[in-house]
C-alpha cells in the first residue's frame, strides 16, 4: 500500500511541476521583441495610464498563478480522497484540501474584483469616490 501512495505522489509532483513550467513558459513565448532598438528608445516616456496597465498586468499575473495552485491543490485533494480508499482519517483529510483550495479560489476571485475595482476607482472610472464618466468602461480590459 505504500509503494502505491509514493507513485501517487510522484505522479501529483510531476504534473504539478509540468503545469507550473507551462504556466511560466506562456508569458515568455507571447513576448515579442521590436525590430529596431531605435522603436524602444524612442518610447521611453513613462506616464501614469502605462504605470497604472503595468500594476494591473502584474496584480493579475500573480493572481493568475495564485489560482493556478489552487486548482492544483483541488486536483491533489481530489486523488488524495480517490485513494483514502475508504481510511476515513485521509478521506477527512482531503476533504479538508478540497475545501480550503475551493475557499482559496473564491478568496482570489474576490480579490480581483476588488483590485480592479480600486484600480478603476482611482483611475475615476468606478463608483469606488472617483469622479465617475458617464460612459461605463469595463472593468477588466
Amino acid at each position: 500500500m505504500t509503494t502505491s501512495l509514493s507513485v501517487y505522489r510522484r505522479l501529483i509532483l510531476g504534473v504539478s511541476v509540468m503545469a507550473i513550467a507551462i504556466l511560466l513558459m506562456a508569458g515568455t513565448a507571447s513576448a515579442q521583441l521590436p525590430k529596431d532598438v531605435n522603436d524602444v528608445a524612442g518610447k521611453a516616456e513613462l506616464s501614469i495610464t502605462d504605470l497604472e496597465t503595468g500594476l494591473k498586468n502584474i496584480i493579475n499575473a500573480v493572481l493568475g498563478l495564485v489560482s493556478a495552485v489552487a486548482v492544483m491543490a483541488l486536483i491533489y485533494g481530489g486523488i488524495k480522497y480517490i485513494t483514502s480508499l475508504g481510511n476515513e482519517d485521509d478521506a477527512a483529510k482531503a476533504k479538508r484540501v478540497i475545501l480550503y483550495a475551493i475557499i482559496g479560489l473564491i478568496v482570489i476571485a474576490l480579490s480581483a474584483v476588488i483590485v480592479n475595482f480600486t484600480l478603476g476607482a482611482v483611475k475615476g472610472q468606478g463608483d469606488g469616490g472617483g469622479q465617475q464618466n458617464n460612459q461605463r468602461q469595463p472593468v477588466f480590459q
